[in-house]
């Protein structure tokens, strides 16, 4: 009985026919295959389906495979015999930057064989100049359209273009971002810019390196020993700085005062102002602004030197002349010398024209030597050959050094107006001069004073109150 059962059960099998229905989805996308549960009618054989789709207008390729299989499978699923081609959106434009954007000084010390890194070089800013592509826009793309299965195109979602905005420095030319501003690169909220500011929230340390920097230099910080600041602009210094050189096209402003430890220079292309200066090397092509005492410097400007404090040793040589809040000079005999009316390049000028003076006149001593042999060995020969190619580059140098001194000279005689103003005191051994003269105080005077220059008798003259003093030109 067990074995009729089966072989009537495995008949009825056999004798089952697949009937399916097709359909397809809302989107269009699809062709769904569907089992249905009757005894007549449907879709039963492969000829039946593909018909089925023809009527439908299907035009995308059908999957035989899968239509095969479900026709034989004794329990039939709903499949997808047929797919349209989805579109492949755009992708969207960017920005691909050639240059490091994040405006932060970047280790990039590379020590060969067996050198050791320098540190104080090695932090540096990435710096952009006039002419660098700083960037390239990628444009977007328009993507690749699809058809649904009934063969009707579908577009594609084009990619939308990068959201930039040129700030300061830059301009767009032929797809690319192009510096017309030398500076550091930076972006912020889709901005791109060149900053013509270096602002530096610390020290200037090993953290940073030193700073060479084609804009205005902000430290918010010190600079400390053994550190270089240059900029082709202007440096503000709201710590200290010592021991370090700062060097700048424009100011150079220091809050917190500069404590020189004799190896701090400062050069400015216009004024200096600092809250004091101790044991330092400053030179500035303007004024030089001090709030309170300027100790043991070497101080060289070609405006006014005006401080609040004392000047006390060193070397304080203003064109324009110099205002004094409070002392000059020191009541233990500190030697300090002031000059006015003198024009530190041209003292630089003569400096150099001796020193063309002193090597010609060694060729010449060599000439007069050469000159009573009758023969020259090959090596004095030599010598001699390139004494005259040298003397003709010193003769060039000493005419250009000669016409700079006439030309300083001249400013010299015309600033006449150039004093010392004295609030406080004039100490002894005190030393006041200019390019004509000089006088040194022999005893303490209290001011309010001024020492300047008489141009008539070619003397210096005290003037206090209403009445003035002669003073010889002799110490």
């Amino acid at each position: 009985m067990i074995e009729e059962e089966t072989i009537e059960e495995n008949a009825e099998v056999s004798a089952k026919v697949n009937r399916f229905r097709i359909a397809i989805t809302r989107d269009r996308m699809e062709v769904r295959l569907y089992p249905i549960d009757v005894k007549e009618g449907g879709l039963t054989t492969f000829e039946d389906i593909v018909e089925a789709c023809k009527k439908e207008n299907i035009k995308v390729e059908l999957d035989e495979k899968t239509i095969d299989k479900q026709l034989l499978e004794v329990n039939p699923i709903e499949v997808t015999i047929a797919k349209g081609i989805k579109p492949k959106d755009g992708k969207d434009g960017y920005i691909e930057y050639k240059f490091d954007m994040s405006a932060k000084p970047q280790f990039i010390a590379e020590p060969q064989g067996n050198q050791a890194v320098d540190y104080k070089n090695s932090m540096q800013v990435t710096l952009v100049n006039v002419g660098d592509v700083l960037a390239v826009v990628v444009p977007p793309t328009a993507g690749t359209p699809g058809e649904d299965v009934n063969g009707h195109p579908i577009e594609a979602k084009p990619g939308t273009k990068a959201r930039y905005f040129l700030g300061e420095g830059l301009e767009e030319k032929d797809g690319s971002v192009v510096v017309i501003a030398p500076g550091t690169p930076s972006v912020q909220d889709d901005v791109l810019l060149i900053r013509r500011n270096y602002v530096l929230q610390g020290d200037v340390d090993l953290s940073t390196g030193n700073i060479n920097f084609p804009g205005t230099v902000i430290i918010h910080g010190s600079v400390t020993d053994g550190f270089e600041v240059i900029s082709e602009e202007n440096v503000i210094v709201n710590g200290l700085i010592t021991g370090a050189k700062i060097r700048a096209k424009g100011y150079v402003k220091c809050a917190g005062g500069i404590q020189g430890k004799d190896k701090t220079e400062v050069t400015a292309g216009s004024f200096v102002a600092a809250t004091f200066i101790n044991a330092s090397v400053i030179v500035a092509e303007g004024d030089i602004l001090v709030t309170k005492d300027i100790l043991h410097s070497n101080i060289s400007c070609l405006g006014e030197l005006r401080t609040g404090g004392s000047i006390i040793g060193g070397v304080t040589t203003a064109f324009k002349g110099v205002e004094c809040g409070g002392c000059i000079g020191s009541e233990t005999g500190v030697k300090t010398v002031v000059n006015i009316r003198t024009h530190y390049r041209q003292e630089k000028a003569k400096e150099q024209a001796n020193a063309i003076a002193a090597e010609t006149n060694a060729m010449f001593e060599r000439y007069k030597i050469w000159n009573k042999m009758e023969t020259l060995k090959d090596e004095e020969a030599e010598k001699l050959s390139k004494d005259i190619t040298n003397l003709r580059a010193l003769i060039s140098k000493r005419q250009t050094c000669d016409n700079s001194i006439a030309k300083f000279d001249q400013m010299v005689f015309e600033n006449k107006a150039a004093r010392v103003k004295i609030l406080g005191v004039l100490e002894a051994d005190v030393i006041v001069a200019s390019p004509y003269t000089r006088y040194t105080s022999t005893e303490p005077m209290k001011g309010p004073l001024a020492v300047s220059e008489n141009n008539e008798f070619q003397k210096m003259a005290i003037m206090r109150g209403v009445t003035t003093y002669g003073v010889s030109g002799k110490d």
